[in-house]
Formats: C-alpha cells, sequence, structure tokens
C-alpha cells in the first residue's frame, strides 16, 4: 500500500495530540479519581488495576502492518463505537481520551473483535478456537491472556465486554502505557481516523470531569431520576443519544424538574422544551437552556445511584459532563 504522504500527514498531528492528550489527562489526574462501586460484567477484574501490566505485547499489532484507508476508516467506526459505551471521556481537544482509545483499538485488531494473536508464535488466528499454547493477545484492544486472565476468553472476544475491560486497564482511561502499539508510536498512524470516527458519533455515555463515572439513569420511565454510575460497567442505562440540544434515552429526555436553581434531573417524554435543552460548553458543563444552570452532581460524592441536579455553571470536575 502507498501509505507514505498518508503516514507523513497524519504525523504532523501527532506532536501537537499527544501534547493536548498530556495536558488533558494531567488535568483528570489533578482533579482525582472516583471510588464508586458498580456491578461488572461476568469475566472482569474485580479492582482496578495498582501495577501496570501489559495489555498487549506486539507494538505493530495483530496484523503486523499499517490498515489501508478504508480498513483504517471502518475499524475507527467500529473501535469508537465500543469506547465511547465503555467510558472512555470526548474532552475538548483534538486528543482526547475517546479519540486515542480508539485509534489503540485500530491498531491492535483492525476492528476485529475475534482476532488473537499468538506471542510464541507471531501468528495471529480467530476465535474460536484459540489455536496457541502459550500467552496470546485479544479482541479488539488485544488484552494479553496472562496478563489479564481475569478477562476470560469469553469476555475478550465480545466487543463490549472487552472494551469494558480494557477501560478498567487504562485506570478508568487515563493510562494508555498497557497498550504496545501506544508506546511504539503505531496508534498514531490512526488518530485522523479516530477523530472522524468520534466526530460522527451520536450515541454513547456522558462521561464526567470525575474519571469512571458516566451519567445514568434509576430505570427507564417518566420521572425517572438521573443518577451516577460507574462507567465500563456494560449496561444499557449509560447510553444516551444526542440529538441537536437534546440527550434522549429513546423517547424519553433528560431534563430539569422544575425553574428551582437547584432542580433535580430526570427523564421525561421529550417534546423540545426548554427544560429539556442542554448546551455542551467548551468547558465540560452541561447547560440547561431554562434558567442557565448546569448539570451537577451536588456534592461532589461520586457515590454509585446519587441523584443529579443543576446549579451554577462553575468549573469543578464535578459539574464536567463530555458528550460522546
Amino acid at each position: 500500500m502507498a501509505h507514505n504522504a498518508r503516514a507523513a500527514a497524519r504525523r504532523l498531528c501527532t506532536v501537537a495530540a499527544v501534547i493536548m492528550l498530556a495536558i488533558t489527562l494531567g488535568s483528570v489526574l489533578a482533579a482525582g479519581r472516583a471510588s464508586p462501586g458498580g456491578s461488572r460484567p461476568a469475566g472482569h477484574p474485580g479492582h482496578w488495576p495498582v501495577r501496570i501490566r501489559p495489555a498487549s505485547v506486539n507494538p505493530r499489532g495483530a496484523f503486523s502492518r499499517i490498515l489501508s484507508q478504508a480498513e483504517a476508516s471502518a475499524a475507527a467506526r467500529t473501535c469508537a463505537r465500543y469506547a465511547t459505551a465503555a467510558g472512555w471521556a470526548n474532552t475538548a481537544g483534538p486528543a482526547s481520551a475517546l479519540v486515542v482509545a480508539s485509534a489503540i483499538c485500530v491498531a491492535e485488531s483492525g476492528g476485529q473483535a475475534t482476532v488473537y494473536y499468538c506471542n510464541p508464535t507471531g501468528t495471529d488466528g480467530y476465535y474460536p478456537p484459540v489455536n496457541c499454547s502459550g500467552v496470546y493477545d485479544r479482541g479488539l484492544w488485544q488484552i494479553d491472556s496472562q496478563a489479564w486472565a481475569s478477562i476470560s476468553d469469553p469476555c475478550a472476544f465480545v466487543p463490549r465486554c472487552n472494551a469494558d475491560g480494557s477501560y478498567g486497564i487504562s485506570q478508568d482511561g487515563q493510562n494508555f502505557t498497557p497498550w504496545a502499539t501506544y508506546t511504539s508510536g503505531v496508534y498514531s498512524n490512526y488518530l485522523s481516523d479516530a477523530q472522524t470516527a468520534v466526530g460522527s458519533l451520536r450515541t454513547g455515555t456522558v462521561s464526567a470531569g470525575v474519571p469512571g463515572v458516566c451519567l445514568s439513569r434509576v430505570k427507564y420511565a417518566r420521572n425517572a431520576a438521573v443518577v451516577i454510575a460507574r462507567c465500563g460497567s456494560g449496561t444499557r442505562r449509560q447510553l444516551w443519544r444526542i440529538t441537536g440540544q437534546a440527550v434522549e434515552d429513546g423517547t424519553f429526555c433528560l431534563a430539569v424538574a422544575s425553574r428551582s436553581n437547584t432542580a433535580g434531573v430526570h427523564l421525561r417524554r421529550c417534546n423540545g422544551s426548554p427544560y429539556q435543552q442542554w448546551t455542551a460548553l467548551g468547558t465540560g458543563q452541561l447547560r440547561n437552556a431554562l434558567a442557565g444552570r448546569c448539570l451537577r452532581d451536588p456534592g461532589g460524592s461520586t457515590v454509585v445511584g446519587a441523584a443529579l441536579s443543576v446549579g451554577s455553571c462553575t468549573q469543578v470536575s464535578s459539574r464536567d459532563w463530555w458528550l460522546p
């Protein structure tokens, strides 16, 4: 494939992208980590990692080659869809955690959920079965079978479960060094594809400024409370669709309960009223059109199930919410 011009063009943005990533992740780290609990799909590790373990070992990815433009674009769309569902935040700037996670996925697996890389032989295969007598990397983010044995094959080769497990490996979206294609820089070949794919997303998680926290709901019903949930928990309740100024969940929309300056937030049938209109500010806040108040976690509790409300649009992590 004649990709020299394309690769060169991509690398022009790599330095700026990596700098932006460092700034973004640095501010997230400064905000502190969340510690809410929450359920996990079967096969997930029970705790976040304390020490860094490798997520993959092949610095060139499962296929050991640069993908064609068509392959990279298709893979980026797949990877971005599962990355946002897991909870990686689409923060401001060209190198959001969501963009980088998507680019790593493209580099690692080419967006193919059942591919594995056999480390002893350096060959690829497809599950099921796994024909490898030794350590192998699995699925979209090529999760190492030895370092992350707690993530079972039935999880690692399922896109959503692999994405959720990888989000945990990344320490709530803050650390990409476990991936070989990140440390080698190969992922940077796919940053522009990932940026395009992320830019076209309309459905995904609404991630908080506090790592590991996502917007959720108690149930799918009128007046159901909107609450804090643990990102990467594999639940449909965290997926939202952005349509204009509405944050939708099926036929229901995110809405303030009243005109009060500290009104609660819940689900209401979508009708386009100011109660349901939200503007995403560049600094991360979601401002409601009714009274100019912003979505917040009262007290910054970060406790799973804590009900959300609106308040003043001050720049604090408990009032930052990043749309997919």
